[in-house]
């Protein structure tokens, strides 16, 4: 993989990490004042819970997408991004550019 291309997807991914550290930290607050309401009445209760139950479902999906960006960057670093951890083909540049966090080929990800 060129070096250009390589620095590209390095910036998408710090971006995003970057978007979902922001996110996360915005829920993370928002849990906080859903904690912090005192004795809700049982309709009030219903919305709190229903809302925290949202909060978390989101916070465990940016988890997992801040951990596969974490696992990317250390692919660059040592120098396999960009191949398929399954069969060790070159993952598509197109695939790349779609889903840069990726680490399996089209072929791999669908057996997956």
């Amino acid at each position: 993989m060129h070096h250009e291309t390589l620095e590209e997807f390095r910036r998408q991914l710090l971006s995003r990490r970057w978007s979902l550290l922001r996110r996360r930290g915005r829920v993370l607050a928002d849990e906080q004042q859903l904690v912090a309401e005192r004795e809700p009445d049982w309709e009030d209760a219903a919305g709190v819970a229903t809302a925290a139950s949202v909060l978390a479902s989101i916070g465990e999906e940016e988890r997992r997408a801040l951990a596969r960006i974490a696992a990317s960057l250390e692919r660059m670093e040592r120098g396999s991004y960009g191949e398929c951890a399954a069969c060790c083909e070159v993952i598509d540049v197109a695939r790349m550019r779609a889903v840069p966090d990726t680490d399996r080929c089209a072929r791999c990800a669908a057996a997956h």
